[in-house]
């Protein structure tokens, strides 16, 4: 085809569309919308993972990070030197008060001078981390995060409590490197001096102490790793690596991302229907065009490449303009994950991510546009001015290998896009496996339809068996109605239960169990004075405390843990250097539900007796009646496993990896976490009293938190209800579509049927109740998949109990897809015409 033939194509398709083309904004809008989600998607989750990844370093404090519950001996620590720099940084979970009375968990961080040795720290206003902790005016300085001086108020120059010292608000932290993006939950930092620290009579004996040990070295960080592991053995020190951090953060942000970018995958493919169902109504419409070019003797060739060149037109320009408005939402997206944090956000990064949501787009137009193009293209001339009903037209071989062809590399973009191959394969095969069970499905529906149409029952109830017979005829909408509509019930019924599991465990369910005050960190010597202050609180109602004492496992079944082939080399490494929390089973704190074994019978009399978690029973493969020995305080404590048990989720308090029989652990008891039930309003009150009496003690305020809980998951229930509304509008203009590519076919019945002598008002009521049953079949798919959707999840990662919401989820379904088939029915019956003409121009 030469250049002027091309331009001639091109300048007809393009006049052909000024003229008629209006009837394509559904095609427009189902692909603006989810090329948007694609692109935002794609592009936040690109934006995030350069920005975070390209400066790990920074964000962790140095190639390696070294953990240690005490201060590492000098050999070592000289040994640790020869490698590079090493930077300490003393860390201590504390309760900050300020003049007006308000309380808030932080993070003290004592630093040395050579922090940080990544990154930059950047203070308001500016000046050395030196002289703002230094002691001046009978005040230690201190740098405040901005969350926190949000939070309460604090302002520079400010004085708050902390420990037994008043401290000096000397700046405002503008950047912090290795600022964790958990800091807003777990405690914002507070930087000071350690003489800052030893004076505020927070460390005693027993106090809880992270000495973060921080490398930069030229080294191999993992070999670095392997050798420090070789050359101390017995070292209870963990070491992570920038790259550990980095492959955590990455295998993160796959799994969410990939799901973000399968709901926009899953409502491209559905506004992928809506332009097969725009182009087949827009080229319906054409027939007597089509007749005429070729009639002037445009041929297939070239009367199929003005109809491919207008979809590459549309697709393209409406591409286009869904990657402009999915870059501005993953630029605002990336923006509120850097708030805290030090990281890289370059808008190059987007260019990938939006060539790859263009092509995304262009595929699905072609893709679903290739049947309809055929299919109107293999009318015969013969036939084209007579009526378009009659016929039946089959879509050539070509037009379908063309199809599979553009399907096959659509997939292929869909392996090759999703972070999460897991993801990627799921996603396919369940697009897959969706589309032989409707097809399955709907075969079956019409048997059952066209069985059922002679059944007794309907006997002279013409509108019911006019319905019915809608449903198996030629042309029905049952195919698409289930695909489209009930792919966007089917997510929306999925986020309605988790979003109502959620809600109620926040209001009612957690606030009903849990405690109004968690206390950490309660020193035995204090334990007697914390629970007299908590029982003379007004309204004081149940006070629990029971002891945390931190181990080690070394054994099983007195076999080295290191020595035991049967684990995962990683798995072993990380449990001989991990903490083990265990308490014992008194009044079992935490309410833990025991899924293997039993509880035992009180007292124990020679070996202990323990339950151990899940999580942690299956990592190390542990079963019951297995004897685990643990390093406590370099002594050994022997316990036989009794029982396995699993955490409440969200409703657990204190994650302890073991419980133990009452006694076993009373050599080792030096602290003490509790919990207090007592009305509301004497919880701030109760917490100024201890922070005065027992600075050290941690309190937390189950308020507080599920206040924080509650606003997240308000954000998140936003989030999820915007992709819903935007899955379920492109359903919509699916219906759409669906309901004007069968208007005319559903005039030529309805023609039929009044001149057979049925009333107009019969014809709108079988019409009517037709769309009703959609609605009804179309909900109870919806809520059999989106309820197998949903359960899993919050039974299994939420463990929040879910299955007596499955009416909420149902409801739902039931009245979306009521109102708006309703309204689909009711936009189709206010345009439905008699015209008996119709049936003279198709009268051979």
């Amino acid at each position: 085809m030469n250049k002027n033939a091309l331009w001639f194509l091109l300048r007809l398709a393009w006049k052909d569309l000024s003229k008629g083309g209006q009837s394509l904004w559904v095609f427009c809008t189902c692909l603006v919308l989810g090329v948007t989600l694609v692109s935002a998607s794609m592009g936040m989750y690109r934006l995030v993972s350069t920005g975070l990844l390209s400066n790990q370093r920074a964000l962790m404090g140095g190639d390696v990070q070294i953990d240690a519950r005490e201060a590492i001996p000098q050999p070592v620590l000289d040994w640790i030197k020869q490698y590079g720099n090493v930077s300490l940084s003393n860390k201590v979970n504390t309760m900050l008060g300020t003049e007006k009375g308000e309380i808030s968990i932080v993070e003290l961080q004592s630093v040395d001078e050579l922090y940080p040795l990544y990154g930059k720290l950047i203070l308001e206003p500016s000046q050395s981390l030196r002289d703002l902790t230094a002691f001046a005016d009978g005040y230690w300085g201190i740098a405040v995060d901005p969350y926190l001086a949000e939070k309460l108020e604090i302002h520079i120059d400010d004085t708050v409590s902390i420990g037994n010292l008043k401290m000096k608000v000397r700046a405002i932290i503008k950047q912090q490197p290795d600022r964790r993006l958990s800091a807003n939950w777990r405690g914002t930092p507070v930087l000071l001096s350690d003489e800052a620290l030893q004076a505020s009579g927070l460390i005693k004996p027993g106090s809880r102490i992270d000495y973060d040990y921080f490398l930069r070295t030229d080294t191999n960080s993992e070999d670095w790793r392997d050798l420090f592991y070789a050359s101390f053995p017995e070292g209870t020190w963990e070491v992570k690596t920038f790259l550990d951090n980095s492959n955590q953060i990455a295998e993160r942000l796959q799994q969410i991302a990939s799901g973000f970018i399968i709901i926009a995958l899953s409502t491209l493919f559905i506004g992928g229907l809506g332009v097969y169902n725009a182009i087949q109504g827009y080229l319906n419409g054409k027939f007597k065009t089509i007749a005429t070019l070729r009639a002037l003797g445009l041929r297939n060739r070239k009367l199929s490449a003005v109809y491919l060149l207008q979809v590459g037109i549309l697709s393209g320009g409406s591409s286009l303009l869904g990657v402009m408005i999915g870059s501005g939402l993953s630029l605002a997206g990336a923006a509120v994950v850097f708030a805290d944090v030090p990281a890289a956000n370059s808008v190059s990064s987007l260019i990938l991510p939006n060539l790859g949501a263009i092509l995304f787009g262009l595929l699905t137009a072609y893709t679903f546009a290739f049947p309809a193009i055929g299919h109107a293209i293999s009318v015969q001339p013969a036939t084209l001015f007579r009526s378009v009903h009659i016929e039946k037209r089959r879509t050539s071989f070509t037009w379908r290998w063309a199809t599979i062809c553009c399907g096959f590399f659509l997939v292929s973009l869909v392996w090759i896009t999703v972070p999460d191959t897991i993801f990627g394969i799921g996603f396919i095969t369940i697009v897959g496996a969706l589309l032989l069970i409707l097809d399955f499905i709907v075969r079956g529906l019409k048997r059952t339809a066209r069985s059922f149409e002679d059944h007794p029952i309907l006997f002279g109830r013409f509108v019911a068996k006019l319905a019915i017979a809608n449903l198996h005829r030629p042309g029905t909408p049952l195919r698409t109605s289930l695909l489209s509509l009930g792919s966007a019930l089917t997510l929306l019924v999925a986020c309605t239960i988790v979003v109502a599991s959620l809600v109620r465990a926040l209001n009612d369910t957690i606030p009903r169990e849990s405690p109004d005050l968690v206390l950490y960190d309660v020193q035995s010597f204090q334990r007697e004075d914390v629970v007299r202050t908590l029982k003379e609180s007004p309204g004081s109602k149940q006070i629990e405390m029971v002891p945390l004492v931190i181990s080690r496992i070394t054994h099983i079944n007195s076999k080295p843990l290191a020595e035991i082939t049967a684990i995962e080399h990683d798995d072993v490494q990380e449990a001989l250097r991990d903490e083990f929390k265990l308490s014992h089973s008194a009044i079992n704190i935490d309410k833990v539900k025991i899924v293997e074994g039993a509880w035992w019978k009180q007292p124990v009399t020679g070996l202990p007796k323990m339950a151990l978690e899940d999580r942690e029973a299956n990592i190390l493969k542990i079963k019951l009646g297995d004897m685990l020995t643990f390093d406590i305080e370099g002594q050994p404590l022997k316990a036989e496993v009794a029982a396995i048990y699993r955490q409440k989720g969200m409703q657990t308090r204190f994650w302890f990896e073991g419980i133990l029989s009452v006694g076993a652990l009373d050599p080792f008891v030096h602290t003490y976490v509790g919990a207090a039930y007592m009305h509301d309003a004497e919880v701030i009150s109760t917490q100024i009293r201890l922070a005065k009496m027992a600075p050290n003690v941690v309190t937390l305020r189950t308020a507080s938190m599920l206040s924080a809980a509650r606003d997240l998951l308000r954000k998140a229930s936003v989030g999820l209800a915007v992709l819903a509304a935007i899955s379920f509008t492109a359903s919509l203009l699916v219906l759409i579509s669906v309901i004007a590519t069968g208007r005319t076919r559903q005039i030529y019945d309805a023609t039929v049927l009044h001149c057979l002598g049925t009333r107009l008002s019969v014809i709108k009521k079988s019409l009517l109740l037709e769309y009703m049953l959609l609605a009804v079949i179309t909900s109870f798919f919806a809520v059999l998949l989106g309820t197998a959707t949903a359960l899993p999840l919050v039974h299994w990662q939420l463990r929040l109990p879910s299955e007596d919401l499955i009416w909420l989820g149902g409801l739902t379904a039931v009245l979306v897809s009521l109102i708006s088939l309703s309204l689909g029915a009711k936009y189709l019956m206010r345009r439905l015409q008699i015209k008996p003409t119709i049936l003279l121009n198709s009268a051979d």
